[in-house]
């Protein structure tokens, strides 16, 4: 993507971004004007007071006019800055939403398997800088283009000579900050990857931390992360050294075409062949000729951060969304309409020759799998790790789409029905369920909201989960999450159990709902599942031989295939 594609898509997030950045530019234009009356006014004054003779009287409007003009600027430069600001806020607002939207709703591979420390990098961090991309750098882009021309434009008609001069000097400045620009945005993106290794390593660090204690290996990684920390703080140093030559440049041009203004306006005054009034305005105004490009120039660097992160997100958002509504390219038919979805506790699930891809050179998580899983029933799925049990349920909960192949309810493929309306019909149990922030009912009941509270303790008995609502002081009413109560591994397991027992969905899809248990909570949770699945289909992948013992069915995956069926023990 190029850096031309990205601010133009910048540009156009929000519906009110434009209308917003259009409103700041316009005030600047506006206080350029007043810049220009001011210079007038004050060049009047003086020429009146040292050589036209006239008291304070006589120069009351002009002192009038003067005090307007500068009260006017202040106002003018403030609505700038909180347009900006107002754009900023949209525009961030947007691009944080839709990459919400589609890390929730797209699945993208993206998500799954790159690094996604440096996503969440480029989404917080990232997102941030923008606030002065859109603030600052954008208008004063945009003025700087037109303000100096406005004001060498003025200043020909005061003073050809000098005009035509400023005129020459100006489309320099602008080959110099083309020139440092290109260095920067290398320097920058250097910068931007080696944030995104740091966020990615040291995400991976917290998640690991407990295994690298336990064998000895927190140092090293301390050691590891300050390396990289290390590359990060020379990027940054390097990036400031460019800054800080674009600034060096940018102000020797404007010094030099300052100094050339000046002495050619003196050489004039003392031929006579200029006015005094009229060389202290072009005076007054040289200086500003230059003033919109030098901080354009600052802000474009301070902008620059948020811009290169920008890309990753906008690079995001281009993935293919696997399993929108309607992508029904693998049967030969397009934008077809929404069906309404089937029934999984009557009809059959079945997979047709499904394929899931590995991603970042692994081996497919899925290939070519057939399999019809027959409805009002326990099932289990067993295997070795990676052999593409979790991936399954993610097809079946409709979290991931096949690359190959399709997924059917009955007769119906399920990419023919929305997500929105399919997600009803399933409660789910991820495998590294967490535990939202909020009060510890509304946790439960995410998943089925208005279920009795008898239900709700029939789900907590189930999953061997009641004993430990028992034990806290405020009970359901706990803070739970970040900033709430802490609970072990196989306690938060249990909790968050309980909330996919609850729900009265037709299908129930559990990730390893016995892993971090002991064997007598275990075999107490397999008999609340057995229970809990009466009367509709459940499907659970596990390790666990007490959970394996009462399914009505087995299938055993092996490198992504039905390795065997078996039937069950509670069959």
């Amino acid at each position: 993507m190029t850096p031309r594609e990205v601010h133009r898509r910048l540009l156009g997030l929000a519906g009110g971004t434009r209308v917003l950045l259009g409103g700041a530019v316009a005030a600047g234009l506006a206080g350029a004007v007043l810049l220009v009356v001011q210079a007038l006014a004050l060049a009047r004054i003086v020429d009146g007071a040292a050589f036209g003779g006239k008291d304070l009287a006589a120069l009351r409007p002009l002192v009038v006019t003067l005090a307007l003009a500068l009260a006017g600027r202040a106002l003018l430069a403030t609505l700038t800055e909180w347009l900006g600001r107002r754009a900023a806020e949209h525009a961030m607002g947007a691009l944080r939403h839709r990459v919400a939207a589609h890390v929730l709703a797209a699945r993208t591979p993206r998500v799954e398997d790159a690094r996604r420390g440096e996503l969440a990098t480029a989404a917080v961090h990232g997102v941030d800088a923008l606030a002065e991309y859109y603030a600052k750098a954008v208008p004063q882009i945009a003025l700087a283009a037109a303000v100096p021309v406005g004001l060498v434009g003025v200043i020909l008609w005061h003073d050809p000579l000098v005009g035509a001069l400023l005129a020459v000097t100006l489309p320099l400045v602008v080959v110099f900050m083309v020139l440092v620009g290109r260095e920067s945005a290398e320097r920058i993106d250097e910068r931007r990857l080696a944030l995104g290794v740091l966020g990615s390593h040291f995400l991976d660090v917290v998640r690991g931390l407990p295994t690298l204690r336990a064998h000895g290996r927190a140092e090293a990684q301390a050691e590891t992360l300050g390396a990289i920390g290390e590359r990060y703080r020379s990027e940054s140093v390097a990036a400031l050294r460019v800054a800080f030559l674009s600034a060096l440049v940018l102000e020797l041009m404007a010094m030099v075409g300052t100094a050339i203004a000046a002495a050619v306006v003196g050489v004039q005054l003392a031929g006579g062949s200029l006015g005094f009034e009229a060389g202290l305005l072009v005076l007054l105004l040289a200086p500003e000729v230059y003033v919109p490009l030098r901080l354009a120039g600052q802000r474009y660097h301070a902008a620059e951060d948020g811009a290169a992160a920008a890309q990753t997100l906008l690079e995001l958002l281009d993935e293919p969304v696997g399993g929108r509504s309607g992508d029904l390219t693998t049967v030969g038919v397009v934008n077809p309409p929404l069906l309404d979805p089937p029934d999984p506790a009557r009809a059959p699930l079945t997979l047709r020759g499904v394929r899931v891809d590995g991603g970042a050179g692994r081996p497919p998580a899925l290939d070519g799998l057939d399999l019809t899983l027959t409805p009002g029933r326990l099932t289990a799925l067993v295997g070795a790790s990676g052999a593409g049990k979790s991936t399954l349920l993610r097809l079946l909960a409709r979290l991931a789409e096949p690359d190959e192949g399709a997924v059917l309810c009955g007769a119906t493929d399920l990419r023919a029905v929305a997500s929105e309306a399919w997600w009803p019909r399933i409660a789910w149990l991820p495998q590294r369920a967490a535990l939202l922030r909020g009060p510890l009912e509304e946790m439960l009941r995410l998943q089925c909201p208005d279920a009795p509270g008898d239900a709700l303790a029939l789900a907590l008995r189930r999953a061997d989960a009641d004993a430990i609502v028992a034990a806290l002081p405020a009970g359901l009413a706990t803070p739970v999450g970040a900033g709430g109560r802490g609970f072990s591994g196989g306690q938060a397991q249990r909790l968050a159990l309980a909330g996919a027992l609850l729900s009265t969905a037709p299908l129930l899809l559990l990730d390893e709902p016995t892993a971090h248990l002991d064997p007598a909570s275990a075999t107490m949770v397999a008999a609340g599942i057995r229970a809990a699945a009466a009367g509709r289909t459940a499907i659970v992948s596990t390790h666990d031989p007490a959970l394996v013992a009462v399914c009505d069915e087995v299938v055993a995956l092996e490198a992504g295939r039905v390795a065997e069926l078996l039937e069950g023990a509670a069959a």
